[in-house]
């Protein structure tokens, strides 16, 4: 059912709306205090009322439909369509939401906003089950509010973070530390009193690894002799097997029966030619580089940041720096690195944490600030914080710098982040023993903690070869680097020897490969919108659900990029190259498309028509930075696939394509009628085209300007067929974007909106619908003019913009045909994305998708004339195919299916 409580501005009564027109009633204002003038929350969620809660027996009494959250399937209570009226009497997203539950065990919440268009919130549960009774029974909720009081430190200052977290801002000298009683008149160290020489290997790479960032810093900064910490709540505590073991790892304990395990590499490390004997320890798994041998009195590391899945909440993930001293058996340790801790932080999130214990975590030592005994000192990083960016496969990658010192004066072990940030100390005088002199072990990797490790069913964070030879996590910059070095992986699959005579080293882990985008900050959401959406002079709202801003012709998008500022606009092109047509089949049974807006409206002189990016869509993009952009181009390792004519030319990653081609000359233009279809796209991610491509440069980073249709859920947020231009200086994914989501062109016509709706759409053996798309080089501006339709010249690729240095000349490559990006693409089981009308080339006119009307305009000739040479090209013919019938080119494929050869 629809609910709406909302305030009559004129009247102050408090309404609620039942369904979307029935009003059932009001509270009058004179009921209350602050809500007459409006509410300062709103909550969403459900609640049980029972004598029986927060105890054991707990009550049996359900919320929701009994189940706990689950936004896969929706076997859950769920809210949609999460709305707020602000004082701007528009309802819309709230621009900050978190989730929260009183008994974790049993009854929660979820709050589900990445890849959706709509944010969407899950709650309920049984009431009693097994744990929920386990929790009550052991948790008393006066010792979870003394515990509270003892971790949460008063605020001087409180930051509400976007990602959920609330920072605290402490006094320095009030900080958890100071409950130790060692520390009763302890004067704070306020830097280290060391700078230590570095020496840095050779690395790879270097310029491709991006530093990452605290995502609570978008929200404010702690003043001056205070320091940041991660606010405790209840229900971290409540998640906890017990409040005396809340913020710490679970004790190690020696399972292996000859204390060893072999190493399948031989890689073992040697001290005095005795081979050295690693302990197998209980519910971990780890995957190391060890160096030993030297008193160690710091380390640090580049730590590459991913995302990995965790499978359960009891489980945790980390990739981390270790310096160890002591027995096996009762060592003491100093980390720091990154963790997905669900039990301990409540999420899934990728955190910076530090982790200290002086007898092999059996009753000591903590996590962050969860005890007694690190001291900060530094206002910009909080234990425990999540950080962002983070790294994608074979995308941009983005590392923390740790670095873990002992300052010789004071034996204080420091610990820095980033390039020289000291976050604070561990006093080792008054926590260590063995610590107080040196380390005598450095690790530097990974480790899964869980149940379910060194048994069958194993964790779902699995060791899986064909996972480790194609994603490699990498911990570089070793400082000092080690002269005695060795690989450690407690069951470690076979698999070729690591090669650590390179000072490049690479710690294969499975468990760090699952990255994901960090969150989108509203803030960054706002100001995109700001900067794509321009005032308009007039707003069309077209039946299709999409809003279509007339803005000024001088104030488009093209006009943020700077070498713009004094552009004058040309109006026209300088050209009208002379057009030879061959015969086509029928000619006169075609019919041209429309843009479903222009039915509700035009834009008038001195405008062009921009479809209005929504907040939904900036959301669904995978970054800020990325929105608009096709995905960055990778060339797969067998590189060329040969056709039947005997032409090669690469095979993407993640593409699949099906096209007509030609080259050999020097290209100004090229033209196509592309017949209008809406095939079927499987997945949100995937999108499907039928275009042209005008192409200049290398084959790994072409240059190209494209236009056709498309059907795009992730940019546009429908299956909608829409008419689409792109352009790209390299096939990195870094420059270009679709339409106007970035600068470079310049649009002069008031009658085509870039990114809308085209129709009507073909039918199969029916009426068929096209569109004519022109790409022409103006001889005497070097800008890229677009021609539609007949006649109507949408705009030009302003050459000062672009920066075209190949095309900036003149194309050598032009392409006419469909393509299909998916994750699918070339496996199995593929995907059901179709390219086209989603039948084969060879299905023909009528029921396969065409180009017709195919012309080039070729430097020297000047006209526009059927290409001299064609080939035609298809990465997968089982799934894609392209049928050359002069003059026209057939193309198009269902994907996978049933009664084809496509996987």
């Amino acid at each position: 059912m629809n609910l709406f409580i909302f305030k009559d501005p004129n009247t102050n009564n408090l309404w609620i709306r039942y369904e979307e027109r029935i009003n059932i009633g009001y509270w009058l204002p004179d009921l209350f205090g602050s809500l007459s003038h409006g509410a300062g929350a709103a909550e969403w969620g459900g609640e049980v009322f029972s004598s029986k809660l927060e105890r054991a027996p707990h009550t049996e009494t359900h919320m929701g439909n009994e189940n706990f959250p689950d936004w896969a399937t929706e076997n859950s209570g769920y809210f949609k369509r999460v709305r707020i009226l602000d004082i701007s009497l528009n309802l819309k997203f709230p621009e900050w939401m978190m989730s929260y539950e009183d008994e974790y065990w049993c009854y929660r919440s979820d709050h589900a906003s990445d890849y959706i268009v709509d944010p969407e919130f899950y709650f309920g549960g049984p009431g009693r089950n097994d744990m929920c009774d386990g929790a009550n029974g052991k948790v008393n909720f006066k010792e979870v509010d003394r515990k509270l009081k003892q971790l949460n430190k008063p605020a001087v200052k409180t930051i509400q973070s976007e990602d959920g977290d609330i920072i605290d801002c402490v006094d320095i000298y009030k900080q958890p530390a100071f409950d130790h009683p060692a520390l009763k008149n302890h004067v704070i160290q306020m830097k280290p009193n060391f700078d230590f020489k570095e020496e840095k290997p050779s690395t790879t790479d270097e310029s491709s690894k991006l530093v990452v960032s605290q995502t609570w810093r978008r929200s404010g900064s702690c003043p001056e002799e205070t320091v940041p910490i991660r606010r405790i709540r209840r229900e971290d505590l409540l998640r906890a097997n017990s409040i005396h073991r809340f913020g710490r790892k679970p004790q190690e304990i020696d399972v292996s029966k000859s204390n060893t395990t072999n190493q399948e590499d031989g890689h073992f490390p040697f001290i005095n030619n005795t081979k050295l004997n690693f302990p197998t320890m209980a519910n971990r798994s780890a995957a190391i580089l060890v160096t030993l041998g030297y008193n160690y009195i710091g380390a640090k590391g580049d730590i590459n940041v991913w995302n990995p899945n965790v499978e359960a909440d009891d489980e945790f993930t980390t990739a981390q720096i270790w310096l160890k001293a002591g027995p096996w058996d009762n060592f003491e340790s100093l980390e720091s690195g990154w963790t997905v801790n669900p039990q301990l932080y409540g999420d899934r999130r990728t955190r910076f944490f530090a982790h200290w214990t002086k007898d092999s975590y059996k009753t000591t030592g903590c996590f962050d600030l969860t005890c007694s005994g690190f001291v900060l000192t530094g206002t910009e990083i909080a234990l425990g914080g999540a950080i962002e960016p983070i790294s994608s496969h074979f995308g941009q990658q983005y590392k923390i710098t740790v670095g873990i010192y002992m300052d010789p004066k004071t034996s204080n072990w420091w610990l820095k982040y980033g390039k020289d940030i000291p976050i604070g100390y561990w006093p080792a005088a008054t926590l260590m023993s063995y610590l107080k002199q040196s380390s005598t072990l450095v690790e530097w990797g990974g480790q899964v903690y869980s149940p379910n490790v060194k048994k069958k069913p194993h964790t779902k964070t699995p060791w899986e070869v064909e996972t480790l030879l194609r994603v490699v996590s990498a911990i570089e910059d070793c400082d000092t680097y080690p002269f005695h070095l060795t690989t450690f992986g407690i069951k470690r699959p076979k698999m070729a020897k690591l090669n650590i005579s390179n000072l490049f080293l690479m710690l294969l882990l499975s468990y760090l490969s699952d990255g994901a985008n960090g969150k989108v900050s509203f803030k960054e959401v706002d100001r995109k919108l700001k900067q794509l959406n321009k005032p308009a002079v007039k707003t069309i709202q077209s039946e299709d659900g999409d809003i279509i801003d007339c803005v000024d012709i001088y104030k488009q998008p093209a006009f943020d990029n700077p070498a713009l500022k004094n552009h004058v606009i040309q109006m026209k092109p300088s050209f009208d190259f002379k057009e030879e047509k061959p015969s086509t089949t029928d000619e006169s049974s075609k019919l041209v498309v429309a843009q479903t807006w222009q039915r509700s409206g035009s834009c008038p002189e001195g405008t062009v028509p921009i479809r209005r990016i929504r907040m939904e869509d900036l959301l669904r993009a995978d970054s800020i930075d990325q929105f608009g952009r096709k995905p960055k181009e990778i060339v797969s390792k067998s590189n060329k696939i040969k056709q039947k004519d005997g032409y090669e030319l690469p095979s993407m990653v993640d593409e699949s394509a099906a096209t007509l081609v030609t080259l050999g000359s020097r290209y100004i233009g090229a033209k196509g009628d592309i017949n209008v279809w809406n095939p079927y796209v499987e997945s949100v991610d995937d999108f499907t085209t039928a275009q042209i491509w005008v192409k200049g440069g290398p084959i790994d980073d072409y240059e190209s300007l494209e236009s056709g249709w498309t059907v795009f859920p992730n940019l546009y947020g429908d299956n909608r067929t829409r008419f689409f231009i792109y352009w790209t200086t390299g096939s990195t994914g870094t420059s270009g974007c679709f339409d106007h989501n970035c600068d470079g062109f310049v649009q002069i016509s008031p009658e085509i909106a870039l990114g809308a709706a085209i129709e009507p759409l073909s039918r199969e053996y029916g009426q068929q619908y096209y569109i004519t798309i022109g790409i022409y080089k103006d001889p005497k501006t070097n800008n890229w003019w677009l021609k539609y339709g007949d006649g109507i010249v949408i705009g030009y690729w302003a050459a000062a913009t672009t920066q075209l240095y190949f095309l900036n000349d003149s194309s050598m490559v032009v392409q006419w045909g469909g393509m299909v990006y998916s994750q699918n693409v070339k496996k199995t089981p593929h995907t059901t994305t179709a390219m086209g009308s989603g039948q084969f080339g060879e299905g023909l006119y009528g029921k396969a998708c065409y180009v017709q009307n195919i012309a080039v305009v070729d430097y020297y000739s000047r006209a526009l004339e059927y290409p001299r040479w064609l080939g035609t090209w298809a990465d997968e013919t089982n799934c894609y195919t392209g049928s050359s019938h002069f003059p026209d080119f057939y193309f198009g494929g269902p994907g996978r299916c049933p009664n084809c050869n496509c996987p």
